[in-house]
């Protein structure tokens, strides 16, 4: 009779464990379903998904303004603006996140909902993604390809 590796008995028992489990993740929070593939933001309160916005429906639904943030010009919704289509009015704190500087890292910036004012924007890059840009956070606070922003 051959033996099984204990590896390979490992590995079944943790599948099994996860399987059984009911999904969720290693902090307790439940399992979301990915977006579709052309959703470039998802908005989240309270591990619920409220929306998911496509380049197109942000277009659709929300104003996009230009404003000029340290000589630069940033094109796209307001924060302020999309969290409101997202069916978000009351709201204290929210994560931001995308990648940091450089693109190499992913970041999570929290903000409060008493620091974020209409010159906060949703820059929608040459890549078709989105950046989080403010005149009040210093260019390496920026949010670059902000794919979810998580409201408690």
């Amino acid at each position: 009779m051959s033996r099984v590796p204990l590896r390979v008995v490992l590995l079944a028992v943790l599948a099994l464990v996860g399987a059984c489990s009911g999904g969720g993740s290693a902090d307790g929070a439940p399992s979301l379903a990915p977006p579709a593939d052309d959703v470039v933001l998802r908005v989240i309160v309270d591990d619920e998904v409220a929306a998911d916005w496509t380049l197109a429906a942000l277009e659709e639904s929300v104003v996009f303004v230009e404003l000029d943030i340290d000589g630069d010009t940033q094109s796209g919704p307001r924060l302020p603006d999309v969290l409101a289509a997202s069916g978000v009015d009351d709201w204290q704190t929210a994560e931001v996140i995308g990648m940091g500087e450089g693109r190499t890292f992913e970041v999570g910036l929290d903000i409060a909902a008493g620091d974020v004012d209409e010159e906060w924007v949703l820059d929608v890059t040459n890549r078709g993604t989105l950046k989080l840009a403010a005149e009040s956070l210093a260019r390496q606070q920026w949010v670059r390809d902000v794919g979810e922003i998580r409201i408690p």
